[in-house]
């Protein structure tokens, strides 16, 4: 059963995830307190050019501002770690047929109902890979 199957699989879209949306604030005007929420919110790059107008000094490589008792640098990286870029792929059926289906199947529930329906997984084709590699590829994929 070597059929081309064609399945529509892949809509790629990119989304950012926020795991948490701080918003972080001076509550004077010092330019540490300014450069420990411009870290936090823009990223120690970002802090670092502001701190070097001001005449301050940011290593990237040792502790030189606490913000709130914690390093300058810690407070970027938490943040830069919080905002993640995910994409997400949707699989779904082109068309109704038996192969179609099947490749679904295998993505929804594994290969050992598609083995109990053909015997050999390898003679199907699933976007013009065998079914074993699609599952492989898409088996977190939206269906």
């Amino acid at each position: 059963m070597k059929t081309q199957l064609i399945l529509a699989a892949a809509l790629l879209v990119s989304t950012t995830v926020s795991a948490q949306s701080n918003s972080y604030f001076s509550k004077d005007n010092k330019i540490e307190s300014k450069l420990c929420v411009l870290s936090a919110n823009e990223g120690f790059t970002a802090a670092r050019k502001v701190a070097a107008q001001h005449g301050v000094f940011l290593s990237r490589f040792s502790s030189s501002i606490l913000c709130n008792g914690e390093d300058i640098r810690d407070i970027a990286k938490k943040e830069t770690a919080n905002k993640v870029t995910k994409a997400k792929v949707e699989v779904f059926a082109k068309d109704a047929q038996q192969e179609t289906q099947l490749c679904l199947t295998a993505l929804k529930q594994g290969l050992a109902p598609v083995r109990q329906k053909l015997g050999n997984v390898d003679s199907l084709k699933c976007n013009g890979q065998t079914v074993t590699e699609f599952v492989k590829r898409y088996q977190n994929a939206a269906i």
